[in-house]
């Protein structure tokens, strides 16, 4: 059976644990088009929940693009923006100043294109971390790691997302991201502090926590969670 077929037949967690154990997996890899056809289907599915989560969103009130205290953010961002071929042409060139990215991200920009739930509900809790994935683009400004210990060999250091502090207008850490290069099939998302791979936060974040995996944190009841995650294709 293949990787694909053992996804389809809800080997979601183990198929993605097996191709991180191949190692690298640039384009030349002899796994490496069995290992993008799960990516890609994963991505898509990734994609209509999410469609999915912010059409919820829009019908409960939920203003994007504003913080929890009531600010406006400075730029304007929308919760989901489609995959286009300049978002290739960025990946493409993020990969050629940082070295190989990691299969799960090259597909995420592919499939699903970014996504920012950054908002607010004035009868909501702050805290919620909602769900930020930047698009290649948001990656450039590169932090070299050299003499990093925990960088592991790594050169480069790409914020991915804001952490749960900054995503609430307030001063916190730094940016939630991935060393580079790294070929991998999927990647520690460091600095979230479940210290997951990519697609394992994905999971939590979306199918366990309707795009507010801060709520965990809070320990408080919120009564849409089971509307907004209701549904979800698993992946």
């Amino acid at each position: 059976m293949s990787y694909l077929e053992r996804y389809r037949n809800e080997e979601y967690e183990q198929v993605w644990d097996d191709l991180q154990e191949l190692g690298s997996l640039d384009s030349n890899a002899p796994y490496y088009a069995p290992a993008r056809k799960v990516a890609v289907e994963t991505m898509r599915r990734v994609r209509r929940n999410c469609e999915l989560i912010i059409s919820r969103l829009q019908e409960y009130a939920y203003v994007f693009g504003t913080y929890p205290d009531g600010t406006r953010r400075p730029y304007t961002v929308e919760p989901h923006t489609p995959p286009s071929d300049e978002m290739q042409t960025d990946c493409d060139e993020l990969g050629s100043m940082a070295g190989p990215l990691p299969l799960s991200l090259k597909v995420f920009w592919e499939q699903v294109g970014s996504i920012d739930l950054v908002g607010m509900h004035p009868l909501w809790p702050d805290g919620l971390d909602p769900l930020v994935v930047y698009p290649p683009e948001g990656l450039f400004d590169l932090y070299d790691v050299d003499g990093d210990e925990e960088a592991e060999g790594a050169t480069w250091f790409a914020g991915l997302s804001p952490d749960d502090l900054h995503k609430d207008n307030v001063s916190g850490g730094g940016p939630y991201g991935l060393y580079l290069p790294n070929p991998s099939a999927d990647f520690e998302f460091k600095f979230e502090r479940h210290d997951l791979f990519f697609v394992q936060y994905l999971r939590l974040a979306i199918l366990r926590w309707g795009g507010f995996p801060g709520l965990e944190v809070r320990g408080a009841e919120f009564e849409l969670l089971d509307s907004l995650a209701k549904g979800l294709e698993p992946f």
